[in-house]
């Protein structure tokens, strides 16, 4: 009888906290799809700050520094495991990927393409992520996640070559692709080694040794002054913007966010949440806020990338039970 009543606590502590799961996720996608209108607003000719491109992924990193240290030290294990040789390499994997790969070409990108064609580009995640998950873990890839690929690069190409009116590039959407593609990238290293660490310590980790690594950056270019740059500005934009957005919502909130999601939802559920979330907050910013507006083009390319999008995410046990449903009118068929 007892077992049964945890049972039953169990479940319904499951059910009670599902709703806060979801609705993590969800504010988490309001973090990542506004993440390219706010360096664009940053980026403009009339901001306060002045940053650039580089100037912003040096600052963010360095200001967010402090942030995923406390993460690590406050989520640290109290009996941590042995750290091998190829954990190390892992953690600095991850580090390299999330720093100079995802920070500063997220960055490059939004400086050189419109706002809308970044979040547009967010559909390429998960089935890339599918097909790397494939390539380098030995995961079983499917037909349709191929068929996503397929028509995710079409819609990409399609997105790449249209005009919109916020200024994009093909060298500002291939930067975005190439962000989209590392952060892809990191989520295998991050698979592999939340098998043996606490998942926020990992993202504590990884993102000190990133945060550490743009520092670098800024100091070899002799832009490391880039960092005084927000303690110059107290102007509303900055602090909305660059304080609260990119450092603390962005580079630790949504992390955490996602963590909590995690706790409850299946990774396939969070993924499709944060995708489509981000791609709807995203675009409604960047039509709302920066007034940019999408071509005929665009609407293809996106139809294309939402495609892509919908079968990366669909169950494969949905497939086995319409073909059950499909079966047995084909064999009436035959007969």
């Amino acid at each position: 009888m007892m077992k049964i009543a945890d049972t039953a606590a169990g479940a319904g502590a499951d059910r009670g906290s599902r709703p806060l799961a979801v609705t993590a996720a969800l504010v988490s996608a309001v973090f990542f799809g506004v993440n390219a209108v706010a360096s664009k607003i940053l980026y403009a000719p009339q901001a306060a700050a002045g940053f650039d491109a580089v100037s912003l992924f040096v600052a963010r990193g360095t200001w967010s520094l402090p942030l995923f240290l406390l993460l690590a030290v406050v989520t640290k294990p109290r009996q941590l495991p042995p750290l091998t040789t190829k954990s190390a390499a892992l953690f600095l994997f991850c580090g390299i990927a999330y720093g100079p790969g995802t920070n500063a070409l997220s960055a490059l990108g939004a400086h050189r393409t419109s706002a809308a064609h970044a979040v547009l580009l967010l559909s390429l995640f998960p089935p890339l992520a599918a097909g790397l998950a494939a390539v380098f873990l030995r995961e079983r890839l499917s037909v349709l996640k191929m068929v996503a690929i397929a028509i995710g690069v079409m819609g990409a190409a399609t997105l790449t070559l249209s005009k919109s009116s916020g200024g994009a590039t093909m060298t500002g959407d291939l930067l975005i692709a190439a962000f989209i593609l590392t952060w892809a990238i990191l989520t295998l290293g991050i698979r592999q080694l939340d098998k043996t660490y606490p998942a926020l310590f990992v993202v504590g980790v990884f993102g000190t040794i990133g945060c550490i690594a743009l520092g670098a950056i800024g100091v070899a270019m002799g832009r490391f002054d880039s960092v005084l740059i927000p303690l110059r500005h107290f102007d509303l934009e900055t602090v909305l913007w660059f304080d609260l957005e990119l450092v603390l919502l962005l580079s630790l909130g949504g992390q955490l966010l996602q963590g909590v999601a995690l706790r409850s939802l299946n990774v396939a559920l969070v993924v499709a949440l944060t995708s489509y979330g981000s791609i709807f907050f995203g675009l409604a910013a960047s039509l709302a806020i920066l007034g940019e507006r999408l071509t005929v083009q665009d609407i293809v390319a996106g139809a294309f990338l939402g495609t892509a999008l919908g079968l990366s995410l669909v169950p494969e046990h949905w497939l086995s039970k319409i073909a059950r449903l499909f079966h047995p009118l084909q064999t009436r068929g035959n007969l």
